[in-house]
């Protein structure tokens, strides 16, 4: 699947590497050099210490074991790590994941920003690992690549862009939405039909990864606003009760400069005295934002 390539070219026409990641918005530019940069330390691990030893101590620590994460030793950092480790004998799992991810990345994050890209990315990556995990709780075998986090993105672009047209397989054109949900059925199909046990590809993890994305777009504005109105009614209820109580300060000062303080009953008093500990804890946070 790829979209319509519109390519950063240099000057002459031909294509240009490194205009092409100059152009790339930071944080796809940066989880892009980062898992190369990552997947070139795993090579020259796997010949330093060797393979058996790259096995043992690199992709046991940092792949994602499921027995790790449902066991006493809880190492729930394999959650993230696993995300940027790839085959060494398969060249074509990095290759084809890093494909994917610069063709269709790019804009998605110039309609998200890069904050909410990269919270996207991660918890796609997150939640196709527990779900691998949990539909393989004892497997001591680790399940490594970006591949359910490049789903989440997929599935993001879909929903962001749903009349695009893209070409499956670089061959079919289709509309963004359909080719999303043709994927989709594929990797539930294969899932479904595979065992975990024994399959080479994680596609519970896929498909994991591929749901994360889609309900993030979907429901995270949902769930933003939410929040928001939350605050906003907090903030309301706020000024509400200020101005009660500015309201009553008032008319007990008018009280006083009539009867003088000793007019003032003990509740007024203690009244008094909270308010002014109020509006001073407020001055406090208005300057101290001012000064930032």
């Amino acid at each position: 699947m790829r979209e319509a390539w519109d390519g950063s070219r240099s000057i002459h026409g031909h294509f240009s590497l490194r205009d092409y990641l100059r152009q790339m918005p930071r944080a796809c530019r940066a989880i892009l050099i980062v898992t190369l940069g990552v997947f070139l330390i795993q090579l020259i691990l796997n010949y330093a210490i060797g393979k058996q030893a790259y096995a043992d101590h690199v992709m046991g620590t940092f792949g994602l074991v499921p027995a790790d994460i449902f066991s006493r030793r809880l190492r729930l950092w394999q959650l993230v790590s696993y995300i940027f480790l790839h085959a060494l004998d398969n060249p074509l799992h990095i290759l084809f994941n890093m494909f994917i991810f610069a063709m269709f990345s790019p804009d998605v994050e110039r309609a998200m920003a890069a904050r909410r890209f990269l919270l996207l990315y991660f918890i796609s990556g997150v939640c196709g690992g527990l779900l691998q995990c949990a539909v393989d709780p004892s497997s001591a075998v680790p399940t490594i690549g970006a591949s359910a986090s490049v789903l989440g993105v997929l599935a993001a672009y879909g929903s962001l862009f749903p009349k695009r047209v893209v070409y499956m397989f670089l061959v079919f054109p289709m509309k963004a939405k359909h080719a999303v949900f043709l994927l989709a059925a594929v990797e539930l199909l294969s899932a479904v039909m595979g065992n975990p046990h024994t399959d080479a590809v994680a596609y519970f993890a896929h498909l994991g990864g591929f749901m994360a994305g889609f309900l993030f777009v979907r429901y995270e504005w949902t769930v933003r606003g939410m929040v928001l109105r939350s605050i906003q009614r907090h903030y309301i209820r706020e000024l509400e009760s200020d101005r009660q109580i500015r309201e009553r300060v008032d008319d007990l000062l008018d009280k006083v400069s009539r009867e003088g303080v000793s007019s003032l009953t003990w509740r007024e008093r203690v009244f008094l005295k909270r308010a002014s500990k109020r509006f001073k804890k407020q001055r406090t946070r208005l300057e101290d934002s001012r000064r930032r």
